[in-house]
């Protein structure tokens, strides 16, 4: 399993608000220090996609932890909306095979991980039916030779053309997972997810339907019965369960210490070229700066040796944690993630039906009455910003006249930093981004 050292962050930053830290239990360590929810079935705030700009969204929005509505929908992600047309779904990617979770009955909630392999264009056919049995969620995604996950899946590659792979809004975050989210409810209390958190920034799009969501922050953590066994949260909202640690921005340790003891080779090497030269030119004091070059290097590559024994131990860094999934062969040879996990650590115990009314059940769940919940709904054409490890709980409602449901997602690896421009405290996954996308730019 992984090890136990973890990444930290400064949160004196006057901008994030600290208002509830009187409830983190002792019994796990919660650093949250983001924004909370400030009363009782509080009403999240909306802003106008037109009056803000990235720079702007990050500060006020991503920096503090902020969920928001965002009304309307980006130039840069407007071609989307061609997508509740089916016809033009089945057009561009119907041949591709989704996994689709199905239900018993139109009452059974989802998020279950009971999932049947079909094409795109049979479920699409399944939807324009009026089913209300399957739905299209997280897909599996092909694993490179690190073992890194794909960032997105076979079908929404065939659908790529039209989004772009990092929105504008979102700055520089770097992008994890992409998805799209299909169904068909046509009852008057939808069709619900169940409480849950992910693990990454979310900016949620709604292209079709409504949605309505209940949300509480990662300062509730402990008050929200989770399936797994918690064991800290991290400035940032980042929860960590026990066997699954990470640092603040989601890295696996055992891959975050091998880039660290990578980076302090190459310096090490370039120190060492650097003093070569010095002495090649008769430098003074250049023998002294030669032999303590060497030294380090050796001590480099030494704490490479270790941190590359200690990754592979835990397998190849990238796909331990439960919201990853497990690693399997595919029909093509490539090595698949499993996005569906069945009953997953990051899954709440607590029924639906007991966030209607919080004091019900008092017995059986005392602590949720702790925990403060904010709402909102998002409409065909509109956004939620949800940052990472925010419970929620999203009710899924078809549009007029027997439409679907339909909204795609991005999510971002959780920052850590303090501005736009760094939103990361290290290089860790803008150098994993860039080694994936701009191979040819890589430094050799």
């Amino acid at each position: 399993m992984m090890s136990s050292s973890s990444a930290k962050r400064s949160s004196d930053d006057p901008n994030v608000t600290d208002t509830k830290k009187s409830k983190t239990s002792s019994a796990i360590l919660n650093r949250y220090s983001g924004w909370t929810v400030p009363s009782q079935h509080y009403e999240l705030s909306a802003i106008d996609i037109r009056d803000v700009t990235p720079q702007q969204f990050y500060k006020e929005y991503i920096r503090p932890r902020r969920p928001v509505v965002i009304k309307g929908i980006p130039p840069d992600l407007s071609s989307i909306q061609s997508w509740s047309n089916l016809q033009y779904l089945d057009k561009t990617a119907g041949d591709q095979t989704v996994m689709v979770e199905r239900r018993a009955n139109a009452s059974e909630k989802y998020g279950k991980g009971n999932e049947i392999s079909i094409t795109f264009a049979h479920f699409l056919k399944l939807i324009q039916s009026g089913d209300e049995l399957h739905y299209l969620t997280t897909q599996d995604v092909q694993a490179d030779a690190d073992g890194r996950p794909d960032i997105l899946p076979p079908f929404m590659k065939a659908l790529s053309h039209d989004f772009p792979m990092r929105p504008q809004l979102m700055g520089n975050l770097i992008p994890q997972n992409i998805n799209l989210w299909m169904g068909n409810n046509h009852s008057q209390d939808g069709s619900s997810s169940g409480l849950h958190h992910d693990y990454h920034d979310n900016l949620y799009i709604v292209l079709a339907g409504r949605k309505r969501f209940r949300l509480f922050s990662p300062i509730d953590a402990q008050h929200l019965y989770t399936r797994g066994s918690l064991l800290k949260v991290h400035p940032n909202g980042r929860i960590n369960y026990i066997g699954e640690e990470t640092t603040a921005h989601g890295a696996d340790l055992g891959a975050y210490a091998a880039a660290v003891a990578a980076t302090r080779q190459k310096k090490a090497e370039e120190r060492l070229q650097e003093a070569e030269r010095r002495v090649e030119e008769g430098r003074a004091g250049a023998l002294e700066e030669l032999a303590e070059a060497e030294e380090e290097l050796e001590r480099a590559m030494d704490a490479l040796i270790d941190a590359e024994v200690d990754e592979d131990e835990d397998d190849d860094g990238y796909d331990d944690e439960a919201e990853n999934g497990d690693a399997f062969q595919g029909t093509n040879g490539c090595r698949l993630v499993d996005k569906t996990v069945k009953n997953p650590n990051n899954f709440s115990r607590v029924p639906v039906e007991l966030l209607a009314d919080i004091t019900r059940f008092q017995h059986e769940y005392p602590d949720l009455q702790k925990a403060t919940m904010a709402c909102c709904n998002v409409n065909q054409g509109e956004m939620l910003y949800l940052p990472a490890s925010w419970f929620h709980e999203v009710t899924s409602y078809s549009g007029e006249k027997g439409a679907h449901h339909l909204a795609m997602n991005y999510w971002f690896h959780p920052p850590d930093g303090k501005d736009f421009d760094s939103p990361y405290e290290n290089d860790f996954w803008s150098n994993d981004y860039e080694d994936r996308f701009n191979p040819s730019q890589k430094e050799v």
